[in-house]
């Protein structure tokens, strides 16, 4: 996936490069199907249909980001999802790296 040659804000992009850094680059994918705005984008689990995270960037401040946490069988269970609003990359990185199942964040000594 080419992140710079995507239809998104600088910030989504500046924030997947971030990921890739420390989550790993095949920790998730981008789903490419689902059209969100240029400030947005759905993260998804590689091999667990239905874990996905909505990240956005419109409404936080600078450098802060929004999470939408989605589950399996969330119709199931009235489309609960768990939601985040200003996060910290550092907050951003652990909530995702669980959602995600990722056992170790990599290059934190980057973030000062």
């Amino acid at each position: 996936m080419n992140i710079w040659a995507m239809d998104k804000d600088i910030s989504i992009k500046h924030v997947l490069l971030l990921l890739h850094s420390h989550l790993g680059a095949d920790t998730f994918l981008v789903d490419q199907n689902v059209h969100a705005n240029a400030k947005g984008i759905y993260l998804e689990h590689p091999s667990e249909p239905g874990v996905r995270a909505y990240l956005f960037t419109t409404g936080q401040e600078p450098e802060r980001y929004g999470l939408h946490l989605e589950y399996p069988d969330a119709a199931l269970n009235n489309n609960l999802i768990d939601a985040y609003e200003n996060l910290k990359l550092i907050s951003l990185l652990n909530i995702l790296a669980v959602h995600f199942d990722v056992s170790e964040l990599k290059n934190l000594d980057l973030l000062g």
